[in-house]
């Protein structure tokens, strides 16, 4: 049976968070062996000395992770400037890493690195895979749709989150086994009889009419329904409003639901009326302006998390959990941002060991029927997982 082992820290100090992080760990697990693990880590923190001191507890452990914004876990709701470890335990599921390097330089080849790396460590049929990317200078999207198409399996879905450094956008980190990289593709594959759930939500409404994207390049859309992007805004906010992460753009599908958001980091070209986004937004989008205040966007950590549970297969039991949310709700939630933590135990109980980040990005398909994996901005994603 799939079991996990949270341990959480909040000793700033690497030794004192290590010792924190062993401690639990040996006293949960027991007997058990880990088979691979999760690293969640301040950007403040000796990343290097973590690694080895978790590598000599438990030589040659499979380890992805990387640095964040907040963390998440059973031990703590909510917690800045700490560690978290999740060690993962399996006889039947096979749970193995890959690293792609230089991703901003080659992406394919940084894919293809990763999942060869991956996929050679077992003989078992791919389940789920599992990413904590670089998110500085990368576009997700388009990050999103190199990786799902090199791995090509349109029933593995791919879930995770990039890489934070704490509002610097200068580059994070990202581990591996024990090795801090940065500019990287981390990636931990289940393979064999995994049982799983996911979901994702934001909160976010759409206000106003949708329109078409007429003309963009990348992140930045130049023209909605044939006028500059910045009148599409004002057309619904006022003669004066400006583009913001709490007023992101939704990408709706043929069906008007939202299917992601783009937030704008507010960079708007005073000439061209254009707006750039923090991922690609495709020419021919259908998109709506979407509003949200602390309480929806709370609303919107219960909807995903209460999905995942309500989609988990009848005749298993969920042995874990991991959330994956955005800096951007941490930071528009303030002082409210504990509340995901106690929503996560409302819904799922205080006894499942769980853990998690706040990132640059999340990634995950939108519904359980489509399971193409989509970049997604000011979301909360939910996974559950068991045998």
């Amino acid at each position: 049976m799939l079991s996990v082992v949270t341990a959480h820290s909040e000793d700033p100090d690497v030794d004192g968070a290590l010792d924190d992080l062993l401690d639990d760990a040996r006293r949960n697990l027991g007997d058990r062996q880990p088979s691979a693990a999760l690293l969640l880590a301040a950007f403040d923190m000796d990343h290097q000395k973590l690694l080895s001191g978790i590598n000599q507890a438990w030589p040659g452990l499979t380890l992805i992770g990387g640095t964040t914004d907040g963390e998440i876990s059973n031990a703590l709701p909510f917690a800045e400037d700490s560690t978290v470890l999740m060690l993962f335990c399996s006889e039947l599921v096979d749970i193995t890493a890959g690293l792609g390097r230089n991703l901003g330089k080659d992406m394919v080849t940084a894919c293809h690195q990763a999942l060869d790396e991956a996929r050679a460590g077992t003989e078992k049929v791919p389940a789920l895979c599992i990413t904590v990317p670089e998110s500085v200078g990368l576009d997700g999207q388009t990050l999103v749709e190199t990786f799902t198409g090199i791995l090509g399996e349109q029933d593995v879905p791919l879930l995770g989150a990039t890489t934070a450094d704490q509002w610097q956008f200068t580059g994070s980190k990202q581990f591996f086994g024990a090795e801090v990289v940065s500019d990287s593709l981390p990636i931990l594959l289940f393979s064999g009889p995994l049982a799983y759930s996911y979901a994702v939500a934001s909160g976010w409404k759409g206000i106003g009419e949708p329109g078409i994207v007429t003309r963009s390049e990348g992140p930045v859309v130049y023209e909605v329904d044939g006028a500059p992007a910045i009148e599409f805004y004002r057309k619904f906010l006022g003669d004066h409003a400006m583009p913001s992460g709490s007023i992101p753009l939704a990408l709706l599908d043929d069906q008007g639901r939202i299917e992601a958001l783009r937030a704008p980091p507010g960079i708007v070209d005073g000439e061209t009326g254009s707006i750039t986004f923090l991922a690609h937004v495709r020419q021919g989008a259908r998109v709506q302006i979407t509003v949200a205040d602390r309480d929806s966007i709370l609303d919107g950590c219960r909807t995903s998390t209460q999905q995942a549970h309500d989609r988990f297969p009848n005749d298993k039991q969920p042995q874990a959990a991991l959330f994956f949310s955005c800096a951007g709700r941490r930071m528009l939630l303030g002082t409210r941002v504990r509340e995901e933590g106690a929503i996560i135990r409302d819904v799922l109980g205080e006894d499942l060991p769980h853990g998690g980040f706040y990132g640059y990005g999340e990634i995950a398909p939108y519904t359980a029927e489509d399971q193409r994996a989509r970049f997604h901005n000011e979301s909360f994603i939910a996974l559950l997982l068991g045998e």
